[in-house]
């Protein structure tokens, strides 16, 4: 079972980069994730003065999780769709879960390559002291992160079925994470009530747990932040699930996938 759980995960990964070559892979990934990085390093850069960049190159390098894992696990039925197991899939007596869990291993493994090539290129182009990077508390920020946007992007994902204005919901939900993540400008200098709903979005806690890293020592903040950001990870995916399950039997009563 667990040699099958990756088998499909690497052909599920397969599939999604099919039209890609090896060169032209890491060119696309690491060739968009460095330069959208140092885009926004800049920008703070020029609007905040000669001030220490890290939060900015930290930051930044955790929001590109949005663009893989919301945006990979996001169109997930869209693409099996295309691929023509769509109908396999909500038939299927295997559990959902399985599924979806093998599908997320690649958005995870390259979510977590992505962020920390990102942060090594761009603190090497902006000074970040990497002599003060606790390795193992910037891993598990990363991991703990992508966990959490490829939850909400399956749970979005799972409204492909409802809707066809998909990637117009992905890029709404995009936005809305970047500007509540905190890796820009602090969520403090939010309202109150604005404050409150970063709470639900995930990259909030993951994006401070990286800060800590720098320099810093496991403390019971970290853990907090982490166990958060796990939690919120988990009740993305039990209410994916719960969407999926709903959506199926809809399916199963009306003879369609398509609810729109």
């Amino acid at each position: 079972m667990i040699s099958r759980f990756f088998s499909q995960s690497w052909l599920y990964a397969k599939a999604a980069n099919a039209g890609l070559g090896l060169t032209e892979f890491f060119a696309y990934r690491a060739g968009i994730s460095i330069t959208t990085l140092i885009l926004y390093v800049l920008i703070a850069r020029y609007t905040q003065g000669d001030v220490d960049l890290t939060r900015w190159v930290m930051g930044n390098a955790f929001a590109l999780c949005v663009y893989e894992c919301i945006f990979g696990m996001g169109g997930y039925f869209n693409a099996e769709r295309f691929n023509g197991r769509l109908r396999s899939i909500i038939a299927s007596p295997t559990s959902k879960l399985v599924v979806i869990m093998s599908s997320s291993v690649p958005s995870v493994i390259i979510a977590f390559l992505t962020v920390t090539g990102a942060f090594l290129i761009g603190g090497l182009i902006f000074g970040v002291p990497f002599a003060n990077l606790n390795i193992p508390m910037f891993a598990i920020s990363i991991t703990t992160a992508a966990f959490a946007c490829v939850g909400l992007g399956l749970l979005f994902g799972a409204f492909a079925l409802l809707t066809d204005s998909m990637y117009l919901i992905l890029n709404a939900l995009a936005t809305l994470i970047m500007i509540f993540s905190g890796a820009n400008f602090p969520v403090s200098q939010l309202p109150i009530f604005a404050q409150y709903i970063a709470n639900a979005f995930p990259l909030f806690r993951s994006v401070a747990a990286g800060n800590l890293a720098m320099g810093g020592s496991f403390t019971p903040e970290f853990a907090r932040l982490i166990l958060g950001e796990a939690a919120l990870g988990a009740i993305y995916f039990a209410a994916a699930l719960a969407l999926i399950k709903i959506i199926e039997r809809t399916a199963i009563k009306k003879a369609t996938l398509e609810m729109f």
